[in-house]
C-alpha cells in the first residue's frame, strides 16, 4: 500500500473516531456482542459506500460546491434549510457531546477540580481547536489517530479481555435496535471526504483514485477505527462490575493511573476529530451562508457550550439523536445530491436505495425511541 493510501485511510480513520468509543461499550454490554458486531459491520459498509458517493460528487463538480451548496442547487431553499440544519446542528450537538465528556476528562485528571472550572477550561481549549481549523492538517490527523491507537491498545492490555467473552451475552432480547444510532454516531466519518479529495485528487498527480480502490480505502479506515471501539470496549467491560452509559461515570474502581489513561484516549480523541468537523461546520458556514468567518468560529464554539449550560447533558441522548436523526439525514443528502449530480446505472440506484432505507429506519426508531 502506497503512502498516500496510508495517508487517505489514516484521514478517515481520524474522522471517524471521536467520543462515540465511550457509548460502545455499554450498547454492547447491553445488547449482546453478536448485535453489536452485526451493525459495526453493516454500517461500515454503508457509510462507505455514501463516501464513495460523495467523493464521486465533489470530483464531478471539481469541488465548488459543498454539501450545502450542492443541496441548495438541486433542491431549493427548501433542501438548503434542511440540509442546514441537519448538517450544521447535527455536527453542533457532536460538540455537546464533546463538552459533557471533556469537563469530566479534566477533573480525572485534576481531582477536586469543580465542574464548572472543568468545563470552562476545556471549552477554551475546545475554542482553540476551531479557531485553527484551517488549511490542510492530514499530518496532524495521522499523528492523532496513532497516539489514540497506543491509549486505547494500553487500556486493552492492562485490563482483562478475556473476560469480555465470558461477561458480554451473545445477544439481548430487547436490545436490537438501541445500536442503531449510536454505531452511525461512531462511524460517521463523511467529514473526511473533501480532504480525501484534495489529497487523491490534485492537479499535480496524473491518476485519479478509482471507485473500488477507493471504497477499499474508506472501509478500511472506518474498520480500524470499529477495531479501536472493541478494543476499548474489552479493557472497559473486563474492568468494571456495570458499564455505564457514557463509561467515565462507572469506572470509580479503577486506579488512577487508569484512569488518566482513559482520560487521555478522550481528550486526544476531542482534539483529533473536532478540527475536521470544525472545518465542515466554517465550510458550510462561510462559503454556503457567506458568514463572516469570525461570526461562524464564535457560533461554533458557543452554541454547544450554551446547550450544555442549558442543562442538555444525557450523553446516551445526545449521541443516538445526533447519529440516528442528524447523521442519518446529513447521509441521505448526500444520497440525493449524489443521485442528481452523477450518471448512475440501475445497480449504483438500488444499491443507493438499499443504503438510503437504512439511514431512514435509524432516524424513524431514535425519534421514536428519544422523543415519542
Amino acid at each position: 500500500m502506497s503512502y498516500k493510501s496510508l495517508t487517505i485511510a489514516a484521514i478517515v480513520a481520524a474522522a471517524t473516531i471521536g467520543e462515540g468509543v465511550f457509548a460502545v461499550p455499554y450498547i454492547i454490554q447491553a445488547s449482546g456482542w453478536m448485535t453489536t458486531l452485526g451493525y459495526f459491520v453493516a454500517l461500515i459498509a454503508v457509510v462507505s459506500v455514501a463516501h464513495v458517493l460523495y467523493l464521486r460528487t465533489l470530483a464531478a463538480t471539481d469541488e465548488k460546491e459543498r454539501l450545502l451548496g450542492l443541496a441548495r442547487r438541486y433542491f431549493g431553499a427548501t433542501g438548503f434549510w434542511i440540509g442546514f440544519v441537519a448538517i450544521v446542528i447535527g455536527l453542533l450537538l457532536g460538540f455537546v457531546a464533546y463538552l459533557v465528556l471533556g469537563t469530566q476528562f479534566l477533573q480525572i485528571l485534576f481531582p477536586g477540580m469543580a465542574s464548572g472550572v472543568a468545563l470552562a477550561i476545556f471549552w477554551l481549549l475546545f475554542a482553540i481547536l476551531v479557531w485553527g481549523s484551517e488549511g490542510r492538517i492530514a499530518w496532524f490527523e495521522a499523528v492523532g489517530i496513532a497516539l489514540v491507537s497506543f491509549a486505547i491498545l494500553f487500556i486493552f492490555f492492562s485490563g482483562h479481555p478475556a473476560v469480555f467473552f465470558n461477561t458480554v451475552p451473545f445477544a439481548v432480547s430487547g436490545g436490537f435496535f438501541l445500536p442503531f444510532g449510536v454505531v452511525i454516531f461512531a462511524l460517521a466519518g463523511w467529514t473526511s471526504v473533501e480532504p480525501v479529495y484534495e489529497l487523491a485528487y490534485r492537479k499535480e498527480d496524473g491518476r485519479k483514485l478509482a471507485v473500488p480502490a477507493a471504497f477499499v480505502l474508506f472501509v478500511l479506515g472506518a474498520a480500524f477505527a470499529g477495531l479501536l471501539y472493541w478494543l476499548f470496549a474489552a479493557g472497559v467491560i473486563g474492568t468494571v462490575p456495570h458499564v455505564a452509559a457514557d463509561t467515565v461515570s462507572g469506572i470509580a474502581v479503577w486506579p488512577l493511573w487508569r484512569k488518566d489513561v482513559l482520560a487521555a484516549v478522550g481528550l486526544l480523541s476531542v482534539c483529533v476529530v473536532s478540527v475536521p468537523i470544525a472545518r465542515e461546520i466554517r465550510g458550510a458556514m462561510e462559503k454556503d451562508l457567506g458568514w463572516n468567518s469570525i461570526v461562524a468560529r464564535a457560533a461554533i464554539v458557543l452554541l454547544p457550550l450554551a446547550a450544555v449550560l442549558l442543562g442538555f447533558t444525557d450523553f446516551l441522548t445526545i449521541v443516538g439523536i445526533a447519529g440516528g436523526v442528524f447523521i442519518s439525514t446529513q447521509y441521505l443528502l448526500i444520497i440525493s445530491v449524489g443521485r442528481r449530480t452523477l450518471a448512475l446505472s440501475v445497480r449504483e440506484k438500488v444499491l443507493l436505495d438499499i443504503v438510503a432505507i437504512v439511514f431512514v429506519c435509524a432516524a424513524v426508531y431514535e425519534v421514536w425511541h428519544f422523543v415519542v
